[in-house]
């Protein structure tokens, strides 16, 4: 940390300035502290960006998007405050006490082979969880990652394209390190996906092992040759780390493993990367400090002057309230080194190998479903047992539905960070999948086909696009650059977010594709919009709740809600709604007319019964009385912040990490069980087919069949 110059703040936002971390191409970099004593690390955007219309439209929506993906399991940097509409714009997160990469290799040398496999599948469970927001990182890097006493943390996840949107629209050029971008990026500017995170990874990981830069150093355009013509000096990275190495920087992208297979490969689940990543993970653990403070060098860290350097959140390992015992994770299928030979002796010294060998024998893991076994269940005989999970790249888009079901029950759909729609059989068996663009949001089924929310491949603008039964492409239309929220049905439309955040409003389309109507809304739609009795309720980025005729797109009535107004729900004839800022729980009679407010924190509500509004928060859900706003009942699940739970009948089912349980409308747990794969971060909510309940679990989605 550094003294505050003259010129520095002295309070940004609610938050007292400490010192100052850093600086780079986005903004200057500060130590801060709550009321609470929380310190924070606070990024302060640069003057001539925070002019930039494009710059700040898309820092809006990438920090709405990265404030959904640190915490519990993800390896990732939690963002916790943000103030994307300041004069010049900020955002906070945690700070942890822990150097990052290149700084950690610079004093203290490459790190030993069992850390890098540890800090491998670290990165790979950040990867995925990250590319399950429907985001892709560009610029991972050395000093893009922080080592903290129970493992790395990714940060400036995401936040890179708000830089990059403006370096496009100004010169043309690409935002990137030299060194760490991959041959696509190189080749193509703005085409980057999840396999370009990937093969940054594969050189994050040399210079680890070996402490070299693997495609040397010297002029960016020397770098960036190297690159392309696959010229990389790999001869200081130790043999068990290697192969995957070589694996991440393949010149293909569709060669490169995806981040649950970089997990596996490292010889680790989920459940043992957590018992590995103690204190002393690493050979040499960093130096402590006397004191409160930790002083960063005052040495660059070898990043050029677009690059951004901050020290970023610690996060903390939730525990689940649930009175069973979870089962022990079962690995998934690209995790299953212990198949190959010789038991867990194996998954430890042979990981990488092993999957080289997987797929150089055309054995890939993804897109098949299994039938692991269950965990015991809790007060009731065999509540829900696991049918089968199905594995691909994560679930697309940031929240929604997981699936979408047939009308039959028959057709399962679902879209993934990839950019691929899937279809699979009751029974799990795919039927088809079919690449749409970037990631592919839950789509919507309707007797004329599904349709779904596509990025296109600069993840720039979406796209609404039509499928037939059979998988085919029928029609795709532009919507623009707004929010990764999936269309909705109304009547016989297909309802969808159009224009971007300060300019948009919902459409409506036929089967057909073409237009039924369009309606602009105060600024861009903020979340799902809710259907019911013949009018569409969406907030809005201009704190506004509207209500339009569902049948033409007519407005009916406006209020004011808050910032980032929520999905609304309705719970009887009172309507219900969570927003950003100090007043964030509303409710509205179905004419507009405000009946109360409240300053309770907590996440988006769903409707419970004519009288109750359930909410999830930070390892707790909650009921909440419409009529005035007043808790029922809370309970506690444990964990971090947990996805919308669904409501049917009689009962809320809620996934929280490996737990799925169900309680009743009275607060009381029904049953617990621990399935399928942990989901770390994911804000999914599940879906009911009969008595057949689908859940996000892993990189995809599991299939449980239930009995109460």
């Amino acid at each position: 940390m550094q003294a505050l110059r003259e010129t520095d703040p002295r309070r940004i936002g609610p938050y007292e300035v400490l010192g100052r971390l850093g600086a780079g191409g986005m903004g200057e970099v500060y130590l801060a502290e709550s009321r609470a004593g929380l310190r924070l690390a606070v990024k302060v955007v640069r003057a001539e960006h925070a002019q930039d219309r494009t710059f700040r439209a898309r820092f809006r929506q990438e920090v709405r998007a990265a404030q959904t993906v640190g915490g519990s399991g993800t390896y990732t940097a939690r963002v916790v405050d943000a103030d994307p509409e300041g004069e010049r714009p900020w955002m906070a997160t945690e700070f942890v006490d822990g150097p990052n990469l290149r700084d950690a290799v610079l004093d203290g040398g490459p790190l030993s082979e069992d850390a890098v496999l540890t800090f491998a599948a670290a990165l790979g469970e950040a990867l995925a969880a990250i590319h399950a927001r429907g985001m892709v990182h560009r610029d991972l890097k050395p000093s893009n990652i922080l080592l903290a006493p129970d493992g790395p943390r990714v940060i400036d996840f995401g936040i890179v394209r708000a830089l990059e949107a403006t370096a496009m629209t100004r010169t043309g050029a690409m935002v990137g390190s030299v060194g760490y971008v991959s041959p696509e990026q190189i080749r193509n500017g703005s085409e980057v996906g999840p396999p370009s995170d990937v093969f940054a990874l594969g050189a994050v990981l040399a210079y680890a092992s070996s402490g070299r830069e693997p495609f040397g150093e010297g002029q960016d355009s020397v770098i960036l040759l190297r690159i392309v013509t696959r010229d990389f000096d790999l001869s200081g990275v130790p043999a068990r780390v290697l192969p995957l190495v070589e694996a991440c920087l393949r010149e293909e992208p569709g060669d490169r493993p995806t981040p649950g297979e970089v997990v596996g490969a490292a010889g680790h689940s989920a459940a043992s990367l957590r018992a590995a990543l103690r204190p002393g993970w690493l050979t040499s653990a960093p130096a402590t400090v006397a004191g409160d403070e930790r002083w960063l060098p005052e040495r660059e860290s070898g990043e050029g002057e677009s690059r951004v350097e901050y020290i970023a959140p610690e996060t903390v390992t939730g525990v689940s309230a649930s009175n069973s015992s979870p089962a022990p994770e079962r690995p998934s299928r690209r995790g299953l080194l212990t198949a190959a030979a010789g038991g867990a002796l194996v998954a430890a010294t042979g990981g990488a190998g092993w999957w080289v060998w997987q797929r150089g024998n055309g054995t890939q893991g993804a897109g098949t479903s299994t039938p692991p076994a269950t965990a015991s269940a809790v007060g009731v005989e065999n509540p829900a047992a696991l049918a089968w999970q199905y594995d691909a790249a994560g679930l697309g888009g940031l929240h929604g539905p997981c699936v979408a079901v047939s009308p039959d029950g028959e057709t399962v759909y679902f879209g993934d960070a990839n950019g691929k729609l899937h279809a699979l059989s009751r029974a799990g068996r795919r039927r088809w999948a079919v690449r749409l663009g970037e990631s592919v949001s839950t789509p919507v089924v309707t007797p004329d086909g599904i349709f779904c929310v596509v990025w296109d491949r600069e993840r720039v603008r979406r796209r609404l696009c039509a499928v037939d039964e059979a998988g085919k492409p029928s029609w795709s239309e532009a919507v623009g650059e707004n929010g990764y929220a999936p269309p909705v049905l109304a009547g016989e439309g297909v309802v969808v977010a159009t224009g971007d955040t300060d300019e948009g409003g919902l459409r409506c389309y036929a089967a057909d594709g073409s237009v039924l109507w369009s309606a602009a809304t105060p600024a861009g739609p903020t979340e799902v919009p809710l259907v019911a009795d013949g009018v569409i309720y969406t907030g809005t980025f201009g704190d506004q709740l509207v209500a339009l005729d569902a049948d033409d797109g007519t407005e009916l009535w406006s209020v004011t809600a808050g910032m980032d107004i929520g999905r609304p729900a309705l719970v009887g004839d009172i309507l219900v709604v969570a927003s950003g800022g100090l007043v964030n729980r509303h409710a509205f009679g179905l004419d507009g007319k405000r009946l109360w407010s409240d300053e309770t924190d907590g996440g988006p509500m769903v409707a419970g019964n004519r009288s109750l509004a359930i909410t999830t928060g930070q390892g707790t859900i909650e009921a909440v009385r419409a009529v005035d706003g007043s808790t029922a009942w809370t309970y506690e699940i444990g964990g971090d912040w947990l996805p919308d739970p669904l409501v049917s009948g009689d009962r809320i089912y809620l996934r929280s990490g490996l737990v799925l349980c169900a309680l009743g409308l009275d607060g009381k747990p029904v049953w617990s069980e621990a399935l399928g794969d942990s989901t770390g971060e994911d804000q999914h909510s599940p879906v009911l087919s009969g008595e057949r309940l689908y859940v996000p679990s892993g990189d995809g989605i599991a299939a449980v069949d239930i009995s109460g």
